[in-house]
């Protein structure tokens, strides 16, 4: 295929500042029409979304399913539900009016619109690929078959008629071979970072940043994330609230960038663990690099992740991190040389390393610095974004792949 590739990305939250799925369409997607690509973007209708500046590269057609003013819907209920159903009609629309403009579809996230949307691309002769985001939710292929009885499996089945698959974990990749996903369907491509945003600053510069925000004299830890309640932020504010007891001349301060459906409960918290001067609730920032590259460590207490974006995006800012051991954040840190890890749903592990990290300013710098050189080593955007145009390449290359049909 010499002419660049057509591809409709599917993004139902398609901005920079409503979580890492979200970030990483659009950056991916502003990227590849930079190199050539000619990218068309289906996203959902939102209202009261911080302003950004999209590139007039890329194209976006905005579909209406009801609930602009609702940006996240990862609850498992019937209004969610009817949103998602609603938004995904609307894409098959989309698909059928503009099918002369695309050769490959590539959804961001391999869910509810994905599944709907794989029998239309088969009818209208289009490949399609799923980015599978996360495990252990039950609501992305590569963990179907375990949920909803005979419903999950069928619904495994049909995903595993995609073209092709973008892991961004090796745990991801096992989980969607295990549901019957042959492996030469399956691409591994990790997460990115956009280095030329989220970067070490000068000495100078940082100290700045630290006096706007009234942090010159305190060791700063911060959660950046969505508030759900598969972060376990509940478990990070109680053993912050015990580490914070052994190092207290270093006036520990824990920040929260990031708002959810968490966050009253975990003000509620915070205030009955008496930790109100200690704990700031930011909510969602339109620039996060800033308080990424002010802060003195990174804390992710989760017990389900892929390849988190937040972790990334402290890694490249020079952040050392305190993380729990799942999913992708093993992949993207190492342990001992860019972070410290402890097992998920432990309060006690958690107060040790906080109170490690907290005392250790050398320990500090270590692994800060190790984390800054990983992360060009191995997640700069400008290193993952070709991958994607050899992908779409391959598929429209090839005639119709194997065992991807739905007979």
């Amino acid at each position: 295929m010499s002419s660049p590739p057509r591809v409709l990305v599917v993004a139902p939250l398609y901005h920079t500042d409503r979580g890492g799925l979200g970030r990483q369409a659009v950056l991916l997607t502003e990227r590849l029409a930079d190199l050539g690509a000619q990218p068309l973007v289906a996203t959902r209708a939102m209202t009261g979304l911080p302003a950004h500046d999209f590139s007039p590269g890329v194209e976006r057609a905005e579909l209406r399913a009801g609930r602009p003013e609702i940006h996240n819907y990862e609850r498992p209920n019937l209004e969610n539900l009817a949103t998602s159903l609603r938004f995904s009609a609307r894409l098959v629309g989309l698909m059928a009016r503009r099918r002369g403009d695309y050769d490959v579809i590539h959804v961001h996230g391999a869910s509810l619109p994905f599944l709907i949307a794989l029998p239309a691309a088969k009818l209208l002769r289009r490949r399609i690929i799923g980015k599978v985001a996360a495990l252990h939710q039950g609501v992305e292929a590569g963990d179907l078959a375990g949920h909803y009885g005979p419903l999950g499996r069928l619904l495994a089945w049909l995903a595993s008629r995609s073209d092709a698959f973008v892991a961004t974990t090796a745990e991801i990749g096992q989980a969607l071979g295990a549901e019957g996903v042959p492996q030469e369907r399956i691409a591994r491509i990790p997460n990115f970072v956009d280095t030329r945003r989220f970067k070490p600053l000068p000495r100078g510069e940082r100290e700045e940043l630290r006096r706007a925000r009234g942090w010159e004299e305190r060791v700063v830890l911060i959660h950046s994330g969505r508030l759900s309640e598969r972060k376990n932020a509940d478990v990070l504010l109680r053993a912050f609230a015990a580490a914070r007891r052994a190092s207290p001349e270093r006036d520990p301060l824990l920040v929260f960038a990031g708002d959810g459906p968490e966050r009253e409960r975990l003000e509620a918290l915070t205030r009955e663990l008496e930790l109100e001067g200690a704990v700031d609730f930011l909510g969602f920032r339109d620039a996060i690099e800033g308080e990424l590259q002010a802060a003195d460590l990174l804390v992710l207490a989760s017990r389900v992740e892929g390849l988190p974006n937040a972790l990334l995006e402290g890694m490249a800012c020079g952040l050392p991190a305190v993380v729990t051991r799942i999913g992708g954040s093993l992949e993207a840190a190492v342990e001992g040389e860019t972070a410290l890890f402890v097992p998920p749903n432990e309060e006690e592990p958690l107060r040790e390393a906080l109170e490690v990290a907290i005392a250790d300013e050398a320990l500090r710098a270590r692994l800060g610095a190790a984390a800054a050189q990983r992360i060009e080593d191995c997640f700069t955007l400008d290193a993952v974004a070709p991958r994607y145009i050899e992908l779409y390449r391959r598929l429209c290359e090839r005639a119709a792949p194997s065992g991807a049909s739905l007979r």
